[in-house]
Parts: C-alpha cells; sequence; structure tokens
C-alpha cells in the first residue's frame, strides 16, 4: 500500500485553514459567553434594561449609566453599577427633582440633598441596587457587604453573574 503526500503547498493551505477555523470558533465562544445579557432585556412586569440603564415602563428611569451586571426573577431585580463621572450630576439632580414620589433608599428625608446622594453613588463607586416589582421600591446605592445583607434580609436568592462585567471593567483599565 503506498500512501499518496501531498504537495507542501497543500499542506500549508490545510494548516491555514485550520487555523482560521479554530480563530472563527474561539471568536463564536467570546460571543456566546459575553454576549446573552443583551442592550435591550424585558426585565418582567414593564421593567427594561436599555443602554446600561434600568427603567420601568419604558421611561421611569430608575438605575443611570453604567449597570454593567443584573438579574431578576418575578419578585426582584439586582443590579451592580458602576457610575460613569460626576458629568451627570446635573442630569441625575434634575431627574430625581422632578419625581415627586421617589422611593430612594435612604430616602430622601435621611440624605441632606439629591447631591449628597450623587455624592454617594460615587464615593461607593461600585454601587449595588434592589428593586422590589411589586411597588416599585428601589434600594440603593450599597456598597456590596450592604446589598448582600440586605438580599439576606429580603431573602433574594437571584445572584448576578460576574462574566458580564468582565468585558467593560478591561476596557476601562
Amino acid at each position: 500500500m503506498h500512501r499518496e503526500v501531498a504537495p507542501p503547498e497543500v499542506i500549508v493551505e490545510r494548516r491555514q485553514k485550520q487555523r482560521y477555523m479554530k480563530k472563527l470558533l474561539y471568536i463564536f465562544i467570546v460571543i456566546l459567553v459575553y454576549g446573552c445579557h443583551d442592550s435591550h432585556s424585558n426585565l418582567g412586569d414593564s421593567y427594561v434594561y436599555d443602554s446600561r440603564c434600568i427603567y420601568k415602563n419604558g421611561d421611569k428611569w430608575l438605575i443611570p449609566d453604567q449597570v454593567l451586571n443584573y438579574e431578576y426573577d418575578k419578585n426582584y431585580i439586582i443590579a451592580y453599577q458602576k457610575p460613569d463621572s460626576a458629568y451627570f450630576r446635573e442630569f441625575y439632580i434634575d431627574y430625581y427633582k422632578s419625581i415627586p414620589d421617589s422611593t430612594l433608599w435612604p430616602s430622601l428625608e435621611e440624605t441632606d440633598s439629591l447631591e449628597a446622594l450623587l455624592d454617594s453613588m460615587l464615593e461607593i463607586k461600585d454601587c449595588y441596587w434592589i428593586i422590589r416589582k411589586a411597588d416599585c421600591k428601589l434600594y440603593g446605592p450599597m456598597t456590596e457587604t450592604d446589598f448582600y445583607r440586605e438580599c439576606r434580609k429580603m431573602k433574594i436568592t437571584i445572584m448576578m453573574d460576574e462574566k458580564y462585567e468582565q468585558p467593560f471593567l478591561k476596557s476601562k483599565e
């Protein structure tokens, strides 16, 4: 039995095709793994994640830019946010002043002002939030420790998957 050997240029071409297919497979896996949180998602009960913000009824803005991660069930939405910069100061303050029945936690009575709330958000840097869907009650911003304490107290069992935060955080370094 004599086995025929392919010419060198054919062997090189096959290897190039194999490398190309491996690259395509790698890209597909990356997209599959990191592309699961869409830029627009329905979170149930008229809550929506869109453009790194969370809204109620498409217009009542609850958690501002940069919501990097979230998870939800029929009762709650939990979110991780990294405020982008102090640039949004006027927008946040003007917006919250326009909501007479704001359910921010801590309540506005417990804070000196909206400026203090925003300062707190920017000081925390890694902000965590909870939305109770039944009454649109918003808890946050909180530190990670306070967030997990509040989740235990409220018996929230959903957890966020950190893999969704990684691409954004790497791009900011």
